[in-house]
């Protein structure tokens, strides 16, 4: 046998390191795409956790003081003031471009909780997180009757 019949080929074909590439990138790029929707979804569901934290905060608040304890937003802006504790109010703003929006008509800006029990003077209202993105289904922060109970919701009703 000659030399060059003894050699064996081993290795790959540049058609097929091209295929395997190519069915990497396709496979990245689908994986970024999921990667960053679900991103933008915590960005939203963490946003609505810290509003709602505030809001049950400012109910404690005026149970414990005897104070009234509001919680106002800033319509369309990431915005909003919390009385949290006794007799200081704070400015707090959402991370990522998370915006929050009243859908309530009357007085849909603030929510006031009165003390002796932290009850409310309307019957409750619904606040709107957005993300920047606008394929990212929003969240519905909804302040239930004059208890002023909080509840998060992926629907407006």
């Amino acid at each position: 046998m000659t030399q060059q019949a003894k050699r064996v080929q081993a290795g790959f074909t540049l058609l097929e390191m091209l295929v395997v590439i190519a069915i990497l990138g396709i496979l990245s790029g689908v994986m970024t795409f999921n990667l960053l929707g679900n991103l933008r979804r915590t960005e939203v569901r963490n946003a609505a956790a810290q509003v709602m934290a505030d809001l049950r905060l400012a109910r404690v608040n005026a149970q414990k003081t005897g104070l009234v304890s509001p919680v106002t937003i800033v319509n369309g802006t990431g915005g909003y003031a919390a009385q949290t504790n006794a007799g200081a109010v704070q400015i707090k703003t959402l991370e990522n471009g998370v915006t929050l929006w009243a859908t309530t008509s009357t007085n849909g800006f603030q929510v006031a909780y009165r003390p002796p029990f932290g009850t409310l003077d309307s019957i409750g209202l619904v606040w709107e997180v957005r993300s920047r993105v606008a394929q990212v289904p929003s969240l519905y922060i909804k302040v239930v009757g004059v208890t002023g109970k909080v509840m998060l919701s992926g629907s407006r009703d």
